[in-house]
């Protein structure tokens, strides 16, 4: 093998010295710098990115506070809404039920006075009826003569003994 063979080992050691403070030199002033600078700015991108990334957190913590104090608002509103709406309506509903009510006892009133009136009037007409029917049924089976005054006072007693 030619590589150890003795008498090419200082031209071996002076290429691989030359090779190696190429590769050094290459590294150092090269390729080092380059991935140093790629590396830096690696980092820096990070950390403005997780700056950023706290300061969207913060201001989404912000909105999401708002927000939730809007909702809160929002909520209370709605509740005094239909509190208000239910009072309302509790209010017009007792008013129209007032207004039926009194309406209601009007035609009672109204009603109960033509029955009255009615049942007086009946009543007289059946007393009148009484007084024919008895006035005649007494000149049919006698010949005795009765006025009226007199059928209409029997008829008030016994009217009067019905009652009691």
């Amino acid at each position: 093998m030619p590589q150890l063979n003795p008498e090419f080992f200082a031209s071996q050691l002076f290429w691989l010295v030359i090779t190696f403070v190429f590769l050094f030199i290459f590294l150092w002033r090269i390729s080092l710098p380059r991935i140093n600078s790629v590396q830096t700015k690696r980092e820096n991108k990070i950390k403005e990115d997780i700056k950023k990334a706290k300061q969207l957190q913060a201001e989404a913590e912000d909105i999401q506070e708002q927000i939730n104090k809007q909702l809160d608002q929002a909520k209370s509103d709605s509740a005094v809404l239909i509190k208000s709406a239910f009072t309302k309506l509790q209010d017009e509903s007792s008013k129209k039920l007032e207004e039926l009510d009194k309406n209601l006892s009007t035609k009672i009133d109204a009603t109960y006075e033509t029955i009255e009136k009615n049942k007086s009037e009946s009543m007289s007409q059946i007393y009148e009826q009484i007084n024919d029917i008895t006035k005649l049924m007494i000149s049919k089976i006698s010949n005795i003569q009765v006025n009226d005054e007199e059928i209409k006072m029997a008829v008030e007693k016994i009217r009067q003994k019905v009652i009691n």
